[in-house]
């Protein structure tokens, strides 16, 4: 008589088993079900070579929800027993997975300092050790990748953003995934619009004197004195403002050579240069030039020239008013 041996359990069969438990195969999700889909980026993290507790972490990064996907399975509560489902390492790699604010730290993917993690559950932050950040965006890119596969709505909706943050991420990244990202999100590389800046807010002087460099910009230029944050002064105009530095005691970050009277600013206003020029001979303030012809942003200018107490060059334009009838 011959004796048939069972086949081998496949080693996610129990995990797969666990979450149809929890309903993972009857919640709808992009290609079909979300035990579909869990399956799909567990497997591709193994074809890219994947630890077995990344692996493991990518079939149930869905357990507590996401911050892309409200549905949970479990609540945060019950992490002992998906922790007796696939171990602690993998365990941990879920909740991180799942906690992560992700408004908070993919801006920071890529910009040259530690990441600090969020945590959307509880608010807290830390760091993050390489290994785990490494998982992280490991899984999320076979995650974001298998959704870019199987719908196309989301692909053409973020393609363009997805495209950017594995960019960014490539660091943190194996190569097979990289070639993924490639492959998948490329063609949306041009999609990806450029940087566009809408105006200035805001830019920083480094004075000798603050207390002299504010009383120049209000009675000469006509600026509001404002203190903000921890005591720090500002010089307010319009919709933007110069935060002033006192050299020597320049706060992080600063520009890497910051020196009192190295600026030169172009600063718009829409009162007559003869005005201008008799308002500067009334503060006793001496003209370098002008009024002279020069040109704005926006086009043609008339300027007039002007140094403040620390040597910085301050040009006065106006441009040309519209005419009456």
């Amino acid at each position: 008589m011959t004796t048939r041996h069972k086949a081998p359990e496949s080693p996610w069969t129990r995990i797969e088993d666990f979450l149809r438990d929890l309903g993972a195969d009857r919640m709808p999700h992009p290609g079909g079900t979300l035990l579909a889909h869990l399956g799909r980026v567990a497997r591709a993290l193994a074809a890219w070579g994947a630890s077995t507790d990344v692996q493991t972490a990518g079939l149930a990064h869905a357990a507590y929800g996401t911050d892309g996907f409200d549905e949970s399975l479990l609540d945060l509560a019950e992490r002992a027993r998906l922790t007796a489902v696939i171990g602690e390492r993998a365990e941990a790699l879920v909740h991180l997975y799942a906690a992560c604010d992700r408004s908070a730290v993919y801006p920071q993917l890529g910009n040259g300092r530690p990441l600090v993690f969020r945590d959307r559950f509880t608010g807290a932050e830390h760091p993050v050790a390489d290994a785990d950040l490494s998982a992280l965006m490991e899984i999320t890119a076979a995650n974001e990748l298998d959704l870019v596969e199987h719908n196309q709505d989301l692909a053409d909706a973020h393609g363009p953003d997805l495209w950017r943050l594995f960019a960014r991420s490539r660091a943190w990244l194996s190569a097979p995934a990289q070639d993924a990202c490639t492959r998948l999100l490329g063609p949306y590389a041009e999609a990806a619009p450029p940087l566009r800046i809408s105006g200035l807010d805001h830019l920083v002087l480094t004075v000798a004197d603050i207390e002299r460099t504010v009383d120049f910009y209000r009675r000469v230029l006509g600026m509001q004195p404002v203190v903000f944050g921890d005591g720090r002064r500002a010089l307010a105009f319009g919709t933007s403002k110069i935060n002033l530095h006192q050299a020597g005691r320049e706060l992080l970050p600063h520009a890497d050579r910051p020196t009192p009277g190295s600026a030169d600013l172009c600063l718009v206003t829409a009162q007559p240069q003869a005005q201008i020029t008799d308002h500067l001979a009334a503060c006793g303030v001496h003209v370098e030039q002008g009024p002279v012809p020069r040109t704005g942003a926006l086009g043609p200018v008339t300027s007039t020239y002007l140094r403040d107490p620390d040597g910085n060059l301050i040009e006065i334009s106006t441009y040309p008013q519209p005419a009456d009838g």
